[in-house]
């Protein structure tokens, strides 16, 4: 096995990392070009030897946080690798055209195409394999400008290897997605894979052949969490006077922790406080609470007034932060319209369930797939968004659900322009930092407005209640 690391794309040492796991046949030039602020990329690839290598694994603990890509046959590659690495601080896990069966007449590739391309291999039929791969002429000329440099006995090898492997099992995807118009493992079969019962906690359906957009998967799974923070910072002086909405679903789920008896909570763990906004109403609410906020961004105001007494705030990344708390150390962690920017909520609830003590509890509010669906209708790669049923799905069966409610929220401005301004000065705007402006132009240009030139903007929140349980217990 075989990786590469790419130098980074800003001149600060990244402190997160984009791993993946390529499909047979490829090196890394494939993925030169790909990039995300924050994120160091690294591919790995050829499984002829199915030991990992020491020095990946050295590479790796320097990052803060991992996001995995399994690509085709990296799929069980990554599969394996997570599973004998849960040390390492592992937050999305995206599968691609790929499953856990590497050769399946019913879950994977079928036997006799496996065998049939493992009998003929030569440069003629790689060739050909590489041109159902991409899907049509014009994706094959893109990918033969970054040809990976294998010969054909070394392929011959990685797919005997493959199927010496076999089958993969002992890691949870959060996504799998499914590229309808795949021509080399086909997609009746990945389908049946991951709804028979694989470890996945969402499946996509997406149109586009066997080798993926790798970084429209990037920008629309992996969150570019260093303009999060700064478009929350330039927002700071106005958040408060225009989130709307933000401020009445902190409100509801504020009373939904009161009246779920959270009363003698002692400890609250607030993720994403932000401004001070809901901790203000948090410590109202419970008098008798010591209360730490964590943000990305904190203003300096709020900054300087925590620390005094029972409040304490905290500028880190929640995601990875909460990995450094003990055990059963929490009493209640309350979190409102932040985890929406989490790279794996499903890892998130995992690790609220660990830190919570029996009896705790969590009140955690995000966002469906109908928020600013007038936006997402024209950038429909802005943000991902679960629904409701896929959020159900990732909550562990440590977590008891006491309360699961979704609903839509519209706010009416008096043009497209103050539905954008709204955005901006709340800091939800969901633009990348990679051509940003003009993708602002062109949000204005098809934003639907009414006969009289006004629009709308919907919220899409959705509430869940959880109390830590033993299991076996409620």
């Amino acid at each position: 096995m075989k990786f590469h690391v790419f130098p980074p794309t800003d001149p600060n040492a990244p402190e997160r990392a984009i791993l993946i796991f390529a499909g047979w046949g490829m090196d890394e030039k494939p993925f030169a070009s790909l990039k995300q602020e924050g994120y160091r990329i690294i591919a790995v690839w050829d499984y002829r030897e199915p030991a990992f290598p020491p020095s990946l694994v050295e590479e790796l603990e320097q990052y803060r946080e991992i996001a995995v890509i399994g690509w085709s046959f990296g799929v069980p590659a990554a599969t394996r690798f997570l599973a004998a690495h849960s040390e390492l601080p592992v937050s999305a896990r995206i599968a691609v055209n790929g499953t856990m069966h590497p050769v399946s007449d019913s879950l994977g590739i079928p036997e006799a195409i496996f065998r049939g391309t493992l009998a003929g291999l030569s440069e003629k039929t790689l060739s050909k394999f590489n041109l159902r791969m991409c899907g049509s002429a014009e994706s094959y000329r893109r990918f033969s400008l970054t040809l990976p440099a294998r010969d054909i006995d070394g392929l011959r090898a990685e797919l005997e290897a493959v199927e010496s492997a076999g089958d993969a099992c002992g890691a949870i995807w959060d996504t799998a997605i499914v590229g309808t118009a795949d021509r080399i493992i086909p997609p009746e079969n990945q389908l049946r894979a991951w709804q028979g019962g694989e470890a996945v906690e969402t499946l996509t359906v997406a149109d586009g052949p066997h080798l993926p957009d790798f970084q429209a998967i990037i920008n629309e799974f992996i969150t570019e969490k260093g303009l999060v923070a700064e478009k929350f910072g330039r927002a700071g002086e106005t958040y408060d006077d225009n989130a709307v909405v933000q401020r009445q679903i902190a409100e509801k789920l504020c009373s939904q922790a009161i009246a779920a008896g959270a009363a003698d909570c002692r400890s609250i763990l607030e993720i994403g406080c932000g401004t001070g906004l809901t901790t203000r109403m948090l410590a109202e609410a419970f008098p008798d609470a010591e209360i730490t906020g964590w943000d990305l961004h904190i203003p300096h105001a709020f900054s300087r007034a925590a620390g005094c007494g029972r409040i304490k705030a905290l500028e880190c990344d929640a995601e990875t932060q909460i990995r450094q708390l003990p055990d059963a150390s929490v009493d209640m962690i309350f979190s409102a319209s932040t985890v929406q920017w989490f790279n794996s909520l499903p890892e998130f609830l995992r690790q609220t369930a660990r830190v919570l003590r029996p009896g705790g509890l969590a009140f955690i509010s995000t966002f469906g797939p109908a928020t600013m669906r007038q936006i997402r209708d024209i950038l429909p790669q802005a943000t991902h968004y679960p629904p409701a049923a896929a959020l159900r799905h990732m909550i562990p069966p440590s977590l008891h659900t006491l309360c699961f409610e979704e609903e839509e929220r519209t706010l009416r401005f008096g043009s497209p322009l103050e539905a954008l301004r709204h955005v901006k000065l709340t800091g939800v705007n969901a633009l990348s930092s990679d051509n940003g402006g003009a993708r602002a132009r062109e949000v204005l240009r098809l934003y639907p407005a009414e006969a009289d030139g006004s629009a709308s903007l919907t919220y899409n929140p959705i509430y869940i209640s959880l109390k830590r349980v033993l299991l076996n217990t409620l």
